[in-house]
């Protein structure tokens, strides 16, 4: 039997573990825009001996602004964070690149798809806004470590493996108030809400550095002319 301390609600929490997982996952220099969707990070050892598959799943998040001072967030169905609001956002899917060969897909497209997946945001919106990614990808992210609830399709990640995550975040300026666009939680969301940034605090969110995140976009929707839009 595995030690009942060393794992919650299918997550990572012995910080002995966490620490070493994240030292692989930066260690790695995977970069913002890494090639594959999932990277193994070799295997650790528990302390009933058994030696268990590490891997790095990657995400993406959007962060929904107006210029009225509101994000777009979601009331999470799964663990880490369960019942609390979170960012849309989600795993980088595997995909065929060039010559059939198996690549990650592209940050911003994973964020946007996930963004209309769980708030159900038009894509003609979303195709109207412009996008910024919101600093570097994260790695240090010591409390997503997961433990699989099953094998993962189009990945080797199986039953019983550990995948750290890491993210990045992208700025999504959209061009019209959104305490009036239509929404409608799907996917992974239990339910999709407008709130007001300046009213939101850390105790609320299910995923520690999403606030930081939305934060950041915040600064840098102030101070960027250079919106790229799809």
């Amino acid at each position: 039997m595995i030690s009942s301390g060393f794992f919650k609600d299918n997550m990572l929490i012995d910080p002995f573990m966490q620490k070493e997982i994240v030292r692989r996952a930066v260690d790695g220099n995977f970069g913002d825009n890494p090639s594959q969707a999932v990277q193994s990070l070799g295997t650790v050892r528990m302390p009933e001996g058994r030696e268990v598959a590490v891997h790095l799943r990657h995400a993406a998040d959007a962060v929904l602004l107006d210029d009225l001072g509101y994000v777009v967030l979601v009331t999470r169905k799964h663990n880490p964070g369960a019942g609390l609001k979170a960012l849309p956002g989600g795993f980088m899917d595997p995909v065929q690149g060039g010559g059939g060969a198996t690549i990650a897909e592209n940050s911003v497209t994973a964020a946007l798809r996930e963004a209309t997946e769980e708030t159900g945001i038009s894509k003609g919106l979303l195709k109207a806004a412009g996008f910024i990614p919101v600093g570097h990808r994260s790695y240090d992210r010591p409390f997503d470590i997961r433990v699989a609830w099953g094998d993962m399709p189009g990945t080797d990640i199986k039953k019983g493996d550990f995948f750290a995550v890491s993210t990045q975040a992208f700025c999504v300026k959209l061009p019209q108030d959104l305490s009036h666009t239509p929404l409608k939680a799907g996917d992974d969301a239990r339910a999709v809400l407008v709130a007001r940034i300046s009213s939101l605090t850390p105790d609320e969110f299910g995923v520690a550095d999403h606030l930081a995140m939305i934060r950041a976009a915040e600064v840098a929707a102030r101070v960027e002319v250079s919106f790229v839009k799809r």
